[in-house]
């Protein structure tokens, strides 16, 4: 049985966390962390301090939500859920298509949060960089997969560690602009498949 008023729809947590930190992710800049306030971040999202208090029980959660897995998880469930129709009728659509959110999602959430952590506590940072990098990549490799059947362990296995290299230096570099971070993610996956469609004797070019 649920609970609140009847007939009010049950509130999207998730969705109004990832509202506000975009509202407050201007105010994570590099060696501004550690100085900033809840009282400041409620007012850049336009709540009461006690209603950001009921999303993000403390400035640590609020500035690492970017890199909360079960963000991450939303974000990817949510792309799933968009881009369904190109699971089998157009499988490199969708892989082109995930390469827009992973750039996307790098910069938006993964970089505010991870130069936070570095900036308040470093180990925060490494502890969860794999799950991120798990989290972001696995639907990636699979789809991948899917879009070049011919692609063997050895090559993704080389792949998946090129792009989790070009993924960390994005990161941590506050410069690296949003399509400069998808154009170094497709012409790395587009040149594997390429290489492999040349081997294969598929030497039609990657659309």
């Amino acid at each position: 049985m649920g609970f609140g008023k009847p007939g009010r729809p049950r509130e999207d947590r998730i969705a109004r966390q990832q509202e506000i930190f975009t509202a407050v992710r201007p105010l994570l800049s590099p060696g501004q962390v550690r100085e900033l306030t809840m009282a400041r971040a409620a007012r850049q999202a336009h709540l009461s301090v006690g209603g950001l208090y009921h999303y993000f029980p403390s400035k640590r959660r609020l500035v690492l939500f970017g890199i909360d897995p079960e963000n991450l998880q939303r974000v990817c469930a949510d792309f799933r859920r968009e881009h369904a129709h190109l699971v089998d009728a157009d499988p490199l659509g969708l892989l082109h298509a995930g390469l827009v959110t992973l750039s996307w999602a790098a910069l938006h959430y993964v970089r505010p949060s991870a130069l936070a952590a570095i900036e308040l506590d470093l180990a925060a940072f490494r502890s969860g960089m794999d799950e991120i990098l798990n989290t972001e990549l696995i639907g990636l490799m699979e789809t991948v997969s899917r879009a070049c059947p011919d692609l063997t362990a050895a090559q993704a296995g080389e792949l998946q560690t090129t792009l989790r290299r070009v993924c960390t230096l994005a990161f941590v570099d506050p410069t690296l602009t949003r399509t400069q971070l998808h154009d170094q993610l497709r012409a790395t996956v587009d040149g594997t498949l390429m290489n492999v469609r040349r081997v294969s004797g598929a030497v039609s070019p990657v659309q």
